[in-house]
């Protein structure tokens, strides 16, 4: 190449080009080997110093000559401005500030394997690695210490001299190799150097992304994770960016289910915090990034991913700019904002939300009002009834129902609360009117319209007393269709207008089948050998469970023994009384027969009343002697004093030890 009518030829001495060694380097080594600085060499070649600061293809082919260097596999990994603030580099493109131009960061150690692997000037023997001149790289792969960082002197517009820099540093660089802190391996770097050297995976997430929106994410979404909202970036060191690239690296490369994780987690952090819940506040260093970039059509991906999130997971009122697009229909509700919305209280809403099974709505949860989240599908509709939703009272009128009949409709379902506020143990009842009116509609649902009602034509009330029905059997009745008469006052549409027929309805209600539980004589006959004072007292013990239970012979609920407690009880144990009758004995021969063959009683007499016996032991004995109930006085009574004899000589022999 003829410059200034000089011929451009290859130097006297050169070094091979090295992998991922950019142009400025490669051109301050070839000085040093040949003697010059790097400024002296430009010029005597006329090369323009700020055409190779700015990697201008014609002048790293002119380097590339003098060097005797493939110009093609030279200016692959020389960064190239593409535009004020773009480079290219390797087919990559990275942000102007993320090349390092006016300083460099070094490995020591890599530099003491240059020193003794060249021959040559000293200061030539280093080469500058393409890594140390960009920002993302912090420490070495090969040797696992952080880089050296080196702020070489420069003239404007005019690229650094690296080798003359590195010749200052050579006196102490042994000692500062051996001060060089060891850190682990780095995937976030690994992947870059991948990407540079065009090794992209389809399974990274992140590599459809240009490089200069995917690697500063990266390290914006591990300070997100690692760090509050609003730390102070600028107070940190390079470990504390290179422990947030690979976080960050971690969750984004993993796809966006990892990504809505993290967001997850800082959601759930700002349950204990005030004011305004916001995805600046909540997401932190990421978010802000998103936001200084929202015009770059290349970030829409991650804007989107987050943006969504954010729509689905916090209270964003609609119209609010998330990430340059306005928030439409809101998605989430809280406490707050449910309660301005339908009008309720707050404290009526918390509850509901207890209801709907958000168990930071508790009382003793600790969170605030405006941290307690629904998702809009789930509450919309309950906000828009809450709004025309009638109270207690203002059903009784409406229906003309009077209040325990309306208890007794919601307790047994005919009538359901707006989203489960049919209790008053947490708030009050709150009804739609569209359920008030249907169920207008089922109780009348068949009625005739009656003029003049005759005598056993009754209201609800007066059918109830005259049947002796409880309120939940009678509405059972209307509701379920088991009437085949219903009536309603000509001209009235309310709860009381609604006839039935005594009759039918007594007639219904002593059809009901019979008890299957027993009174307390039923449980003497039940349990042989027993009487009601008995039965009280084994009630009382716990030996049998009593319940109540409708009796459609006196009309109501009525306390009686379990007949499951009474099975259980017969199948464990025999009275004394069910003895005698089985054996046709006086109860003085039973028990004299059970002392001899060593059974007492189960049970303390003295609590429950009567002899009970093991029923086991019993039958046990009896299948040992088929001749157990033979009574022989004279044997039976010389084998009972033998024992009584036995038992007062133990007792005798126990006090004098």
């Amino acid at each position: 190449m003829s410059l200034n009518s000089r011929t451009l030829e290859p130097l006297g001495f050169a070094y091979q080009l090295e992998e991922l060694e950019p142009a400025a380097g490669f051109a301050s080594r070839l000085a040093a080997l040949n003697g010059q600085s790097l400024k002296s060499l430009l010029r005597d070649m006329s090369i323009r110093q700020r055409n190779l600061d700015l990697g201008l293809a014609a002048t790293v082919s002119d380097i590339a000559l003098l060097g005797r260097a493939d110009p093609v596999r030279l200016l692959r990994y020389t960064p190239v401005r593409k535009t004020d603030k773009l480079y290219e580099v390797a087919g990559e493109t990275l942000t102007r500030l993320t090349v390092n131009r006016t300083y460099f960061r070094y490995c020591p150690r890599c530099t003491l394997e240059d020193m003794s692997q060249y021959e040559g000037p000293v200061r030539s023997r280093p080469w500058l690695r393409l890594q140390w001149t960009i920002s993302h790289f912090r420490s070495c792969p090969r040797h696992d210490v952080f880089l050296t960082q080196v702020n070489p002197p420069r003239t404007p517009f005019a690229p650094f001299d690296f080798s003359s820099t590195m010749e200052s540093l050579l006196p102490t660089l042994r000692q500062t190799a051996d001060q060089a802190v060891t850190v682990a391996a780095s995937p976030f770097q690994a992947w870059i150097q991948d990407r540079l050297c065009g090794n992209g995976s389809s399974d990274n997430w992140l590599d459809d992304l240009p490089l200069y929106v995917a690697a500063p994410f990266c390290e914006a979404l591990g300070v997100s994770s690692l760090h509050p909202p609003k730390v102070r970036v600028a107070r940190f060191a390079a470990s504390d960016w290179a422990q947030a690239a690979d976080e960050g690296f971690r969750i984004a490369s993993a796809g966006e289910a990892s990504l809505n994780e993290l967001l997850e987690r800082l959601n759930r952090g700002q349950a204990s915090t005030r004011g305004v819940w916001g995805p600046r506040d909540t997401y932190g260093y990421a978010y802000g990034l998103l936001q200084k970039t929202v015009d770059d059509p290349a970030y829409a991906k991650l804007r989107d991913a987050v943006r969504r999130f954010a729509l689905e997971t916090m209270p964003i009122e609609p119209g609010t700019d998330v990430l340059g697009q306005p928030a439409g229909k809101r998605k989430v509700h809280t406490v707050r904002t449910a309660a301005r919305d339908s009008g309720m209280h707050a404290l009526s809403i918390r509850r509901l939300f207890k209801r709907m099974g958000v168990d930071e709505a508790s009382d003793h949860s600790g969170v605030m009002d405006h941290r307690i989240l629904v998702t809009s599908d789930d509450f919309s509709h309950v906000v828009a009834e809450l709004k025309d939703a009638l109270t207690a009272p203002e059903v009784e009128r409406l229906l003309g129902v009077p209040r325990i009949h309306l208890k007794e409709l919601v307790a047994h379902g005919h009538l359901d609360g707006l989203a489960g506020t049919g209790s008053r143990r947490n708030a009050k009842r709150r009804f739609s009117k569209v359920e008030v009116e249907r169920l207008r509609e089922r109780l009348f649902d068949g009625a005739q319209e009656v003029s003049e009602p005759t005598e056993r034509q009754v209201d609800i009330t007066d059918a109830r007393r005259a049947a002796t029905c409880t309120i939940p059997d009678m509405l059972d009745m209307i509701l379920n269709g088991k009437l085949a008469w219903k009536g309603r006052l000509a001209g009235r549409h309310d709860y009381m207008a609604l006839l039935l027929d005594a009759d039918e309805v007594t007639r219904l209600v002593r059809s009901d089948g019979m008890r299957t539980n027993l009174t307390k004589a039923e449980a003497e006959g039940f349990l042989p050998g027993t009487h009601e004072r008995v039965v009280s007292r084994l009630i009382d013990a716990g030996h049998l469970t009593l319940v109540e239970e409708f009796s459609p012979d006196a009309r109501r609920m009525i306390p009686v023994v379990s007949r499951d407690s009474a099975e259980a009880f017969k199948s464990r144990f025999v009275s004394l009384g069910e003895l005698c009758q089985k054996t046709g004995m006086h109860h003085k021969k039973v028990r004299l027969i059970l002392r001899v063959a060593g059974i007492e009683a189960a049970l303390d007499p003295g609590v429950v009343g009567a002899f009970f016996y093991s029923r086991d032991l019993i039958d046990q004995a009896e299948g040992q002697s088929q001749s157990m109930w033979t009574y022989e006085k004279s044997a039976l009574q010389r084998k009972s004093r033998s024992l009584s004899g036995q038992s007062q000589g133990g007792s005798s022999v126990s006090h004098t030890q």
